[in-house]
């Protein structure tokens, strides 16, 4: 992992990982950080895709 993505040199990338772990703990990060951490991958489902699933368990009631 690119610990070099810190635009404040005062915080290690490390040190922000850690404290994710603190319940409560608010974390700044840089956009190149987020994506580092896959804030930004998109997985969900489509709208179509989440209709035609809960058709199919609407039609397995039946």
């Amino acid at each position: 992992m690119n610990t070099n993505l810190n635009a404040d040199d005062k915080v290690n990338f490390d040190d922000k990982l850690f404290a994710l772990n603190i319940p409560g703990k608010v974390i700044e990060v840089t956009v190149a950080e987020a994506q580092e951490l896959g804030a930004f991958e998109e997985n969900a489902l489509t709208e179509d895709e989440a209709l035609e699933a809960s058709d199919e368990i609407i039609n397995d009631e039946e």
